[in-house]
């Protein structure tokens, strides 16, 4: 072995490193109370701080206290803008292990622990969240792909001819039904099946931006009209603009009436079924025929970490039917717990469940709740002080931890274009400065300020001095429209 891989290999150099990684994560975590949620950088400054440190010779150290300084600060009680939460040291650490013994999941020989680990999470979490006894899962990486993957698995259970997988579409026009307000993914994940434009039938929603279940036979019945075959209807558990639950008895309801397969994108409210004040919204979870959880949005985890549930585990082996020799030996009828692959896009697929399974095992479930209730009571506080203020709009009351409001002073005489105009300035204007750290959306046509409160450290007071800034950053803005004519 050469000298240059000796060292690379060196457990002393590692040790040595290691240590001091340590000690700028550990000093980071401590100083990001007082951090700016991110630091404003263009792409081109950007690229100029990194390129001189990817030439040969670079400290390890130097490279990490750039990454800390310059990056989006998810641990600064600052930030409060997309849903991502701040992952918990602990979770952490176990990537760190990952990193070192590279464990692939995909069949048991690559990735025996991580294989354990990920059963024995599903099957923990599939109780936590009072699933029936036959549920079961696998985990992957991200709620695009496992709402895709879950749907797969619809295609293969609801299928009205043949079978798809060996067959393709056969003449077959297959839809879905959804929100309107649902995550794009869903409609990215029709259009890779290849069922088009079409295959996504968009049920109106109500003014909480909840799917309207009183209009669902309606939809499904011009689809067939039209000569579209419904396979799955697919709930919002919740919205991601404004954090809205759907109905999901209701929609389960419509699902068994209509012989549909029942699909709840929950990759970021399914966590709530944990709360013991919010729970309520996720009344029906246990009827979905399958459903997905981000662990890395409302579970204090790293991503990607999403779970992909089923109500009846053997549903997870109906996706994907190819065998291959050099990997999957066993019959491909055969349901096999161990060998993730039969189940999963990945071929290579990290230990994701180390994540979940060690704050498991250190903290017990009830730190997912002690989370799940600070985050939602900062969110509620959020709603009161903008209900409070005149100069604000509340879009609705929140259900979870997402708000979206606006500044809209009632004595400007602004019209709905001079609003979309302000705010998205003011959005501009508090992410240039970079203290806090809020995004900005559109809800049927008009510019909303959009917060998802994910840092358990974010504070009532945190959260007053984020509005002040808004509100003086429009007052201003209004000001000068206003002196400029």
């Amino acid at each position: 072995m050469s000298p240059l891989l000796q060292f690379a290999y060196s457990p002393d150099s590692f040790r040595s490193e290691g240590h001091k990684l340590v000690d700028q994560l550990a000093d980071y975590l401590e100083q990001a109370k007082d951090l700016p949620a991110n630091p404003s950088t263009s792409p081109e400054d950007m690229l100029a701080i990194f390129a001189p440190l990817i030439e040969e010779g670079t400290a390890p150290e130097t490279i990490y206290k750039a990454v800390l300084k310059e990056g989006l600060h998810l641990h600064s009680p600052r930030y409060m803008g997309h849903q991502i939460n701040p992952p918990a040291p602990l979770a952490a650490l176990g990537d760190l292990l990952n990193g070192i013994v590279n464990g692939s999941t995909a069949i048991y020989e690559t990735g025996a622990t991580g294989g354990a680990m990920e059963h024995l999470v599903i099957n923990k979490m599939a109780s936590l969240l009072e699933l029936a006894p036959t549920a079961g899962g696998f985990m992957t990486n991200g709620g695009t792909l496992a709402n895709l993957t879950a749907l797969l698995a619809a295609r293969a259970a609801k299928w009205p001819e043949g079978e798809a997988w060996q067959d393709g579409n056969q003449g077959i026009h297959p839809c879905i039904l959804v929100n309107e307000q649902a995550h794009y993914c869903i409609d990215r994940a029709v259009r890779i099946m290849g069922w088009g434009d079409a295959g996504v039938v968009n049920i109106p929603s109500d003014e909480a931006f909840r799917m309207k279940t009183e209009v669902i036979d309606e939809a499904i019945a011009t689809a067939i009209s039209e000569g579209l075959t419904p396979v799955a209807i697919v709930g919002s558990a919740c919205t991601t603009s404004t954090g809205s639950f759907d109905n999901l008895n209701a929609i389960a309801d419509a699902a068994k009436k209509h012989n549909l397969w029942f699909h709840v994108d929950g990759a970021h409210g399914a966590a709530v079924r944990l709360s013991p004040t919010h729970r309520h919204f996720l009344d029906g979870l246990d009827r979905a025929d399958s459903f997905i959880m981000d662990f890395h949005k409302m579970m204090m985890c790293p991503g990607l970490t999403t779970g992909v549930f089923f109500r009846d585990g053997a549903d997870a082996y109906k996706t994907f039917h190819q065998k291959a020799d050099y990997l999957l030996t066993f019959d491909s009828g055969e349901e096999d717990w161990s060998n993730m692959g039969r189940r999963t896009f990945e071929c290579t697929k990290n230990m994701m469940a180390q994540r979940v399974f060690t704050l498991l095992a250190a903290y017990g479930p009830q730190v997912f709740v002690d989370y799940l209730e600070s985050v939602h009571a900062i969110a509620a506080h959020c709603a009161d002080a903008v209900t409070a203020n005149p100069d604000f709009d509340l879009v609705i009351r929140p259900d979870t931890n997402i708000v979206c409001f606006r500044f809209h002073p009632k004595t400007a005489g602004l019209n709905a274009g001079d609003l979309d105009h302000i705010n998205a300035m003011i959005r501009n204007q508090l992410r240039e400065q970079g203290d806090f750290y809020i995004v900005q959306t559109k809800l049927r046509g008009q510019a909303w300020l959009r917060c998802t409160f994910t840092n358990p450290m974010t504070t009532n007071a945190h959260v007053d001095d984020m509005l002040t800034a808004v509100a003086e950053a429009g007052s201003k803005i209004v000001g000068l429209r206003s002196i400029l004519g």
